[in-house]
């Protein structure tokens, strides 16, 4: 194999490992989720309803189609209507993230 042709699906290998990739606390996830999202959403699992009819279960939010930490990244971080904006530091989203994605 050419060392160019190597050297480029190995970067290919580590970009889809690396999108792959366990980022953030599921615990910690849990206990923030807890304490700023379950006004509105049903933060564990074996809640069928949200508080607020019009926020989607964090459930549901897993098993969305094509959802990624990408995707829950730009919710966490772009306003949109009906969703306040909190000031979660990088860690805190990633742990939110992490907890939202292991419900799938």
């Amino acid at each position: 194999m050419r060392p160019v042709l190597y050297w480029a699906v190995a970067f290919v290998a580590l970009l889809v490992g690396a999108t792959h990739a366990q980022v953030g606390n599921q615990e910690n996830g849990l206990a923030l989720a807890q304490q700023v999202c379950s006004e509105c959403h049903a933060v564990r699992a074996a809640q069928a309803r949200s508080p607020n009819s019009r926020s989607p279960t964090f459930s549901e939010l897993a098993t969305t189609p094509g959802m990624t930490s990408i995707a829950l990244t730009v919710a966490l971080t772009t306003p949109h209507a009906g969703m306040p904006m909190f000031m979660l530091t990088a860690e805190q989203r990633e742990d939110i993230i992490a907890y939202i994605l292991s419900l799938r």
